[in-house]
């Protein structure tokens, strides 16, 4: 499988030789520094090739007969210095084995300013990084089928579009123009100054200057585009870009982009960078979006959506995309990491910012309830050893390309979020706001943010954080409560939490035993009396401490109060049942984490398997549709793994057990909504069907699911908008045959990226042998559905255990047609896929295959699939007999 493209970097045939001596450039030489960088391009949809010419002004900190660019999958000739009175002709020496070229002059240039000039070439890519094409076939009704041609450049792929300086340190001014087709639009980063028409036919569009940005900010895009009405939010002009007749679907995008963006102005107390902001929605894109400098792209199902039919999942992915996107303009575009080791600075200030921006214009979605599902799942990989820090040590290209996880994201959100809870929101964003101030259009530093807190708050910043964003890992705090002396203690424990801990080499202490955090820690206390619940506070920096619980009369004490922190929480037996007995009295976002807690300590071995389960029993009532999904998670990995391992009769059991525990639940509630029944209520619905359909596979309702699916493909009637993915996909696995290829029809006629993905991925409940091969071959179908939904699917399907290993076979026979089609991040996610619901005994197989097949996006997905798999088979071992015991009883 897949190596990182190391393609001809380098001039035309004869333009200079390679230099035998191999270069292993981690960065470029700090002493030439480019100050404006022109770049034109030609560029055709519908061409495979393109050409472009650079002109840069440089900045030479002292003379050089040589400067080196970043190229990859360019052809570079013509290469000129222009000096005062003179021009200087250049050799192209590539070095593809780490991306670059070296322009070599007969003559020392000056220390001085110094433009250089060159002609490059290079081909329109299909794997969605650099400059790609989209298939020219049409992927729903909506589409046309026309061509369209745009970049990805983030992290490391505008070097695949044009030589550049391609670190996130190193900012220009760009001034870009585009030869393209006169009936094409043509998007950049920058307002259009003019247009004119060549004798040829085609037009130039020529964009204004930029402010400094980043390469990987840069971005181009040509194709049939139409725009909506302009929205004036301050001084920007948003508008959103689609494809031909997708215009209805962008009214809500251009709602959330005017809210996010007015709020974001005002939370940052400055203006929007950039004088306009350009929201373009692109089938095929290997991201969800992409924070290009003034045009964000975006993949069309995150971006567009039919809001009379949308679900509130729906309207909340598109609007905390937006929100994140916008939010990059300030922290990330203005002001942008130094090196891609603070990757997170971007990543999770943004996270964390779209959800505090989305809780301001939307409370009642009640947004931190679905960071608390990110956050958990954030734990779950940073509970592995082959994890890796928030701001890890990042010296290659490649590497860059391993983070884009929920670690950088969500665990570094979840950090400064508890970072925001122990300063107070008004200090926290004071020292941002100095942040962005003292460093515009300039590169930073972790150092600097903690430095700019630190002077607004008077606190030890850096020390406090430095443990959570430099080590790897986090602390399980365990939790106990004691009286002494007529007086309440509560005890507290810390050490690094690993679902799989290593043993200790003798003399040697384990990694759990040597690792410390600084930790805000933050207890919620249920009282007896008329205060109710109430906070404790207390900086926890040694291994064990103790501090005071306030009085007597306490009935339950939970240990992360609000989710503010970033640990797991081990309550002791007694602590454990005070809490079952008062479940109620903790908020949803509480029990959400509770139940993760619970889970995590019982996959580790560390609780009983019959305490998890005594927890979800209690839960079944539960009238919140965010903790019922975090059951719901438990539950499937419970029957995926567990239940699974120990064969179909103990699948069943399991499987009964749900629908007795929720199945009641259900009844009551209603299959169908009523009159004035509020949105939370209808989700609620929505995760009991998958609960009682998905999981327990309860006969009835699969049956009126297939009932209402057959008259919806037959009639083109409506669903109902919070239940049309579950009746889509719980119908489909009652109707094997023929309910798949009108599936397939119904994905290429859809009218919505939404209603496209819907019957993509129902296809994963085909589970006949007939049709799954269908379903397999569908994945690599390019005219049924664009390549993110496909990977959806493929990943779906190997995350299930009656379908995980054919999905399995097809994806080794498939892996080379993936990698020409897919970039590194997705082939790394679909990789990742496989630890999900293969036996255990496929582990060495799983682990010879992509020794074979070397991921481009690094190793680390591989020892994290091993882990994983280690992993579910002491799971297995340990817990498999308590958990008959427990359905047998």
């Amino acid at each position: 499988m897949a190596r990182v493209t190391r393609s001809k970097a380098g001039g035309s045939r004869g333009s200079g030789k390679r230099d035998p001596r191999p270069r292993r450039t981690r960065r470029l030489p700090a002493d030439v520094r480019p100050i404006t960088i022109e770049l034109h391009f030609e560029l055709d949809p519908n061409l495979e090739t393109f050409r472009g010419q650079a002109r840069f002004a440089l900045r030479l900190d002292k003379r050089h007969r040589q400067i080196e660019l970043h190229a990859a999958d360019l052809r570079v000739s013509s290469v000129r210095a222009l000096l005062p009175g003179q021009a200087l002709s250049g050799r192209v020496e590539p070095h593809p084995e780490c991306e670059t070229i070296v322009l070599r002059f007969d003559r020392l240039l000056p220390a001085d300013a110094v433009e250089l000039e060159l002609e490059f070439r290079g081909r329109v890519r299909s794997d969605l990084r650099g400059l790609y094409r989209s298939a020219a076939t049409a992927h729903s009704a909506a589409d046309r089928g026309e061509a369209w041609i745009a970049t990805q450049l983030c992290p490391t792929d505008a070097r695949r579009f044009f030589p550049c300086f391609d670190e996130p340190g190193i900012k220009a001014r760009y001034r870009i123009s585009v030869t393209a087709p006169r009936s094409q639009t043509v998007l950049s980063n920058a307002p259009v100054e003019c247009e004119r028409e060549t004798e040829d036919g085609r037009k130039i569009v020529q964009f204004a200057s930029t402010p400094p940005l980043s390469s990987y900010l840069i971005a181009v895009a040509v194709g049939p585009f139409e725009a909506s009405p302009v929205l004036l939010s301050g001084a920007t002009e948003i508008r959103v870009h689609t494809l031909p007749g997708r215009q209805p679907l962008a009214a809500f995008a251009r709602e959330a982009a005017g809210e996010s963006l007015d709020r974001l102005e005002q939370w940052f107390d400055m203006a929007h960078p950039y004088p306009k902001l350009d929201l373009v929605a692109l089938p095929d894109f290997a991201f969800g979006a992409m924070e290009n400098a003034g045009a964000v792209f975006f993949r069309d199902s995150v971006l567009l959506l039919d809001a009379s039919e949308a679900s509130a999942d729906d309207r909340q992915r598109t609007a905390e995309t937006i929100a994140h996107e916008l939010a990059h303009m300030w922290f990330g575009n203005l002001v942008t990491m130094a090196w891609w080791n603070d990757l997170w600075l971007n990543e999770a200030f943004a996270t964390w910012m779209a959800f505090e921006i989305l809780d301001g214009w939307q409370p009642g979605w009640q947004i931190w309830l679905e960071f608390a599902h990110r956050r958990e799942r954030a734990l779950e990989l940073d509970a592995l050893a082959s994890s890796h820090p928030i701001a890890p040590p990042i010296r290659t290209a490649e590497e860059a390309h391993e983070n884009f996880d929920a670690i950088t994201y969500t665990k570094g959100a979840s950090v400064l979020r508890m970072l925001e809870r122990y300063l107070g929101r008004e200090l926290f964003r004071d020292g941002i706001r100095l942040y962005i101030r003292r460093h515009r259009e300039h590169c930073a530093a972790a150092e600097d943010l903690w430095a700019a807190l630190c002077e607004v708050s008077g606190e030890p910043i850096a020390r406090i954080v430095a443990p959570w964003t430099l080590q790897t890992g986090y602390p399980l705090v365990s939790l106990r409560r004691r009286q002494e002396k007529g007086v309440g203690i509560i005890e507290l424990h810390q050490e690094r939490f690993l679902a799989l801990p290593p043993a200790g080499r003798k003399g040697r202490k384990k990694p759990a035993e040597s690792t410390r955090w600084t930790i805000p820690w933050i207890g919620g206390v249920g009282r007896d009396d008329a205060e109710g619940v109430r906070t404790l506070r207390h900086l926890l920096t040694k291994r064990r401490d103790e501090t005071p619980s306030q009085g007597a009369g306490l009935t339950w004490i939970y240990g992360n109060a609000d989710q503010a922190g970033f640990f797991r929480v081990e309550h002791g037996p007694s602590e454990f049942e005070d809490l079952l007995a008062g479940i109620h009295s903790l908020a949803p976002l509480e029990r959400i984490g509770f139940i993760g807690d619970q889970w995590t300590l019982a996959r580790a071995g560390r609780a009983p398997i019959a305490q998890l389960l005594d927890l979800i029993a209690m839960l079944a009532t539960e009238r919140d549709p965010d903790v019922l999904s975090a059951l719901e998670a438990v539950l499937a990995r419970l029957l995926r793994r567990l239940a699974a391992a120990r064969g179909s009769l103990i699948q069943e059991r399991l499987r009964s057990w749900i629908a007795m525990h929720f199945g009641g639940p259900l009844d009551d509630l209603g299959l169908e909504a009523r009159h004035g029944e509020g949105e939370r209520e209808r989700l609620r619905r929505a995760g009991l069907f998958r609960i009682v359909g998905g999981l327990a596979r309860t006969d009835s309702l699969l049956d009126t699911c297939h009932r209402h699916l057959v008259r919806h493909l037959e009639t083109d009637s409506p669903l109902p908008a919070e239940l049309g993915d579950e009746i889509v996909r719980l119908g489909a696995r009652r109707g094997p045959g023929a309910i798949g290829e009108a599936l397939r029809d119904a994905t290429r006629r859809a009218s919505t990226p939404q209603a496209r993905r819907r019957y993509l991925i129902a296809l994963a409940g085909l589970e006949d042998a007939r049709s799954l091969r269908s379903s397999l071959r569908a994945t690599l179908d390019v005219s049924l559905a664009p390549i993110p939904d496909r990977v959806l699917l493929l990943t779906t399907l190997l995350g299930q255990t009656t379908t995980a290993e054919p999905a399995w076979a097809h994806l080794q026979r498939s892996w080379g047609k993936l990698e020409n089609e897919m970039p590194p991040i997705l082939l790394a996610h679909v990789a990742a896929a496989t630890a999900e619901a293969l036996p255990v005994d496929r582990t060495a197989e799983i682990q010879q295959f992509f020794r074979a097949h070397p991921l481009a996006a690094g190793a680390r997905v591989g020892h994290q699939i091993v882990e994983e798999m280690s992993i579910a088979k002491r799971f297995e071992d340990c817990a498999g007999e308590e958990l008959e015991r427990y359905l047998g009883g």
